[in-house]
């Protein structure tokens, strides 16, 4: 499992940049997001069993705590809150995140995704964590709007990928175990009555080939 703990302290931007809006898309492997609506309806279909609802419903959490922010990043220089507060808040619950995947089962840490995922949350944390200090009075900076939304999406994004990876691979698994499976007794009767069937289609054509056509 990766410790997820980079050696290197990113240092965020306090001054904000033209925001692209190409930068809200998420493009992955299998899925592509243009909305945070689009990912919460996302999480909402794919969790099935009960820790893939756990991740999914943590990863809904960070997304609208995320969608907050980028709303108001997206404000007027004039018209923005104070946004420690509120990057605190974000800090705690991505350390919340941080706890339910380590306390996953083993199959969750044997995906390589479970490790993007993990050190894509960490080094969000820590963006996070700098730019609260640098929010804080009496600096009331701010981070760059596409800083923030790349950093973010790429959370989600890793998020997204685990939580289908990991469903896949159930319904696999389930599946397989359903082929090996001890047969029904409706199986068993089916199969029996199938055997019947066949042999006595072998009589009857057994029997026509043995008789004269005088008889």
């Amino acid at each position: 499992m990766a410790n997820g703990m980079s050696s290197e302290s990113p240092t965020p931007s306090s001054q904000a940049e033209t925001y692209a809006p190409s930068q809200t898309s998420l493009q992955s492997q299998s899925h592509s997001f243009h909305s945070f609506g689009e990912y919460s309806q996302f999480l909402r279909s794919a969790v099935a069993d009960e820790e893939s609802l756990q991740v999914g419903e943590s990863l809904q959490v960070l997304a609208v705590q995320i969608e907050a922010l980028v709303g108001m990043l997206q404000l007027p220089g004039g018209e923005r809150p104070p946004l420690a507060l509120t990057l605190i808040n974000l800090v705690g619950d991505l350390r919340t995140h941080r706890a339910l995947l380590l306390g996953l089962g083993p199959d969750w840490h044997n995906f390589f995704e479970f490790d993007a995922h993990f050190v894509a949350l960490n080094h969000f944390r820590i963006l996070v964590t700098q730019w609260a200090m640098e929010a804080a009075p009496p600096r009331f900076g701010m981070p760059a709007l596409t800083d923030f939304d790349l950093a973010a999406w790429r959370v989600l994004g890793a998020g997204s990928l685990l939580l289908d990876v990991y469903e896949q691979s159930r319904k696999a698994a389930a599946a397989a175990d359903e082929e090996f499976a001890a047969p029904t007794v409706w199986g068993r009767w089916s199969a029996w009555w199938a055997l019947r069937t066949r042999r006595q289609k072998v009589v009857l054509q057994e029997g026509r080939r043995g008789r004269r056509k005088s008889d």
